[in-house]
């Protein structure tokens, strides 16, 4: 729907612009051969119920109106293979072929004289790619392109008709244009990192003339693009509808007043789709959705059978902590406070085996691995930054029990999704944003442990998970225990909660 209200928008105002182009040459043609006005008002053919004071004020001061913020090229090309489809787009062969090269799915460089080992190799990958469910197929595996950094433009142009004794009317198909200039451009599609790097490049200047104008901005998979980096997101919204430095060639006769006066912005319609609620998003959509009409913000209540919770198949008692803490700024501080002076002493002095910490932030992620350093602990660490030689030889570690704490980050699940082996203490420093992680961490507690201690193999009292929230992660408290649940133990008296699996 989304698609099709961007397309309505796009070919309605090319559309309006278009027509008064053709008034605007009648009405230059009559005053060079002194025609009646009466004479062209007959083969005018605008809209009725346009106020003639505005007929002309039509445009912005740029062509592109409608920008569209995506993680991957693959998310990239699927919207614009949906937008072609949409309107039966006519795109020559040539730029079709250079968008699927550059955009579609990466190119099977698989031989086919392939010896046994090898054939075994790819299987097994294959096998352990496909485990990692599918919506990390979708993003990252390898039928699409995931590369983040990606910028291209679009134009519509709506193919004319004349039927014979009628008004022009619009024939079949939209001509489509791809890799247009932005001055030249309808859609812009971009991730925030390459429209970002586009704003702050020497031969650009920091020019946005090209996003000055635009009319609607959708950032699509929210949820993604916060664990890439927010900030070029909110960058990018900085750089929407501010003045013009250069001409560009605008006829500003035809700018709308709006623009002129400065308040475009109040008239942007700014959409965020996202899989779930974070403060981040909601931040950023405070921040930058200043329509004039107001603004709307919708969510589904999570049933308690429909938490994550519900999800968790190993027996055993998962405990919540509610951290108390002074105010938001100081969450982060609070926290490790109560992690590093409660939990983590007889952690250390009994030197626990097997106790992995999930941390979603990689600025706490550092801050906890500083003062396991100055305590002179034993630990690996999995992050999204980690080689791939560095993980492997960590998870190994940890799994043996030759370093007895793994330190593994939120990112790190997101774009790699391990499978850790080894686990028997969960401690999730935070709630991860996505509400799947919690119940695919929980679910691989002492697998792979059996081999090595057979005590340990469906023993439920060896094994533990608790996780620390604050009244801030109600949402993502919500999509783990339900939001019935999740309003008591955010509001209540008790910090405390059990629940049994």
């Amino acid at each position: 729907m989304a698609v099709l209200h961007m397309i309505n928008h796009v070919l309605t105002s090319r559309g309006r612009i278009q027509r008064h182009n053709r008034k605007l040459k009648v009405m230059t043609e009559a005053e060079g051969n002194n025609i009646d006005e009466n004479d062209i008002k007959m083969k005018e053919d605008d809209d009725e119920d346009e106020d003639e004071d505005e007929v002309f004020k039509d445009q912005g001061y740029t062509r592109p109106t409608v920008l569209v913020l995506l993680p991957t090229r693959g998310a990239c090309y699927a919207f614009v293979q949906r937008v072609i489809q949409m309107v039966d787009g006519d795109v020559p062969k040539e730029y079709l072929e250079r968008f699927d090269r550059e955009y579609g799915a990466p190119e099977d460089d698989e031989e086919d004289n392939v010896n046994e080992t090898e054939d075994s190799v790819r299987r097994h990958r294959k096998k352990i790619l496909q485990e990692k469910g599918a919506d990390w197929q979708e993003l990252f595996g390898d039928e699409t392109n995931n590369d983040d950094d990606f910028k291209i433009g679009l134009a519509l142009n709506a193919k004319n008709a004349k039927s014979k004794g009628k008004k022009e009317h619009a024939s079949n198909g939209v001509g489509v244009k791809l890799y247009t200039d932005f001055y030249g451009s309808d859609f812009i599609v971009a991730s925030p990192l390459g429209l970002k790097m586009a704003l702050s490049s020497e031969s650009n200047e920091g020019e946005s003339d090209f996003l000055s104008s635009i009319e609607i901005c959708l950032i699509d998979r929210s949820d993604v693009l916060m664990m890439q980096n927010w900030d070029h997101v909110n960058d990018v919204l900085d750089s929407l509808n501010l003045l013009p430095k250069h001409n560009n060639e605008t006829d500003f006769s035809r700018v709308r007043n709006y623009f002129l006066a400065g308040h475009a912005a109040h008239w942007r319609q700014t959409i965020f789709f996202s899989t779930f609620l974070d403060p981040v998003i909601l931040s950023s959509f405070k921040r930058f959705a200043k329509s004039r009409s107001g603004v709307l913000k919708t969510r589904q209540k999570v049933l308690e059978d429909e938490g994550s919770i519900a999800n968790v198949i190993v027996p055993l008692r998962q405990v919540f902590q509610r951290i108390p803490i002074t105010s938001f700024s100081t969450a982060s501080e609070d926290r490790m406070k109560h992690l590093t002076q409660k939990i983590l002493p007889a952690i250390l002095n009994n030197n626990q085996k097997h106790t992995l910490i999930y941390i979603p932030s990689y600025f706490d992620f550092v801050l906890l691995r500083n003062y396991l350093i100055k305590q002179e602990a034993h630990f690996v660490s999995v992050t999204e930054y980690s080689r791939v030689s560095e993980t492997s030889r960590g998870r190994a570690r940890f799994l043996q029990g030759r370093n007895p704490l793994m330190l593994y980050t939120g990112r790190a699940h997101f774009f790699l999704r391990h499978k850790i082996k080894g686990i028997r203490n969960l401690i999730f420093f935070g709630l991860p944003e996505h509400q799947e992680f919690y119940a695919d961490l929980v679910n691989v507690l002492n697998e792979g442990l059996d081999h090595l201690d057979a005590e340990a193999n469906n023993s439920d009292a060896l094994i533990s998970s608790i996780a620390l929230f604050t009244k801030y992660e109600a949402h993502a408290l919500e999509r783990i225990v339900g939001t019935k649940q999740s309003n008591r133990m955010v509001k209540g008296d008790k910090s405390t909660f059990m629940f049994l699996s």
